[in-house]
């Protein structure tokens, strides 16, 4: 089934999803609430907040971030994670509430983080290695395939081309990806409503040298493939 050249489809990279697993578990405790978008200090009248608090973190900052490639690591992950708990703890006294939510989440998150950590980082090692991605279909051979230049505009037709092979993308290449673009466009890269482990960017929200480096990503990395196989 062919994809609309509206819409890109970019699988996430299978570390990704396992950190995505966690603070899903995470956001389903009933306490998760509390952490789950950045603390409003002048409207909590916290006045001390930002002086006592260097790094402000929460869980909704921290997913994200994941989604679009900010965190670019399963080290980022964790480090985001106790430290959007730790702020918690050491803002508030002990015996507040909000310090043992926190306190309760963080021994949640180990629990579940810990017994996976090495896999997840494996699957990031795979990753940077070029690993977990499928062959592409460029219509041409790449040694001949003519680079468009960078203004020249996209027809439908190299959109619909471009929209298919993105989704073809060794699982670092679709963190490149994600990240240039997310930088450049924040608004086009959006959650995939109907599956949780597909990322979706608006092709026709993007520039013309965007879409051609894309173009030129999805070329070389098909090129490099096809120079391994051989």
């Amino acid at each position: 089934e062919s994809l609309k050249p509206n819409k890109a489809k970019m699988s996430k990279a299978e570390w990704v999803k396992k950190c995505s697993q966690i603070w899903k578990q995470l956001k389903q405790h009933k306490s998760s609430w509390v952490f789950m978008q950045p603390v409003e200090a002048e409207k909590l009248g916290l006045h001390d907040y930002h002086t006592i608090i260097k790094r402000p973190m929460d869980l909704g900052t921290i997913k994200a971030n994941l989604d679009t490639g900010v965190i670019s690591t399963p080290e980022q992950f964790k480090e985001d994670v106790l430290l959007t708990f730790q702020n918690a703890m050491t803002y508030n006294p002990e015996n507040h509430d909000v310090h043992l939510m926190a306190k309760t989440l963080r021994e949640l998150f180990l629990q579940k983080w810990e017994p996976q950590e090495a896999m997840i980082q494996e699957k990031w090692r795979v990753q940077q290695d070029g690993g977990g991605g499928q062959s592409f279909s460029t219509g041409k051979r790449p040694a001949e395939a003519d680079i468009a230049n960078e203004n020249t505009p996209m027809s439908y037709e190299e959109k619909r081309e471009l929209s298919a092979n993105m989704n073809k993308l060794p699982g670092k290449k679709v963190g490149q990806a994600i990240t240039a673009i997310h930088e450049k466009f924040p608004k086009v890269v959006m959650q995939n409503g109907e599956d949780p482990d597909e990322i979706e960017i608006d092709i026709n929200a993007l520039d013309t040298p965007t879409l051609r480096w894309l173009e030129r990503m999805v070329q070389e990395t098909f090129a490099k493939k096809k120079k391994r196989q051989a």
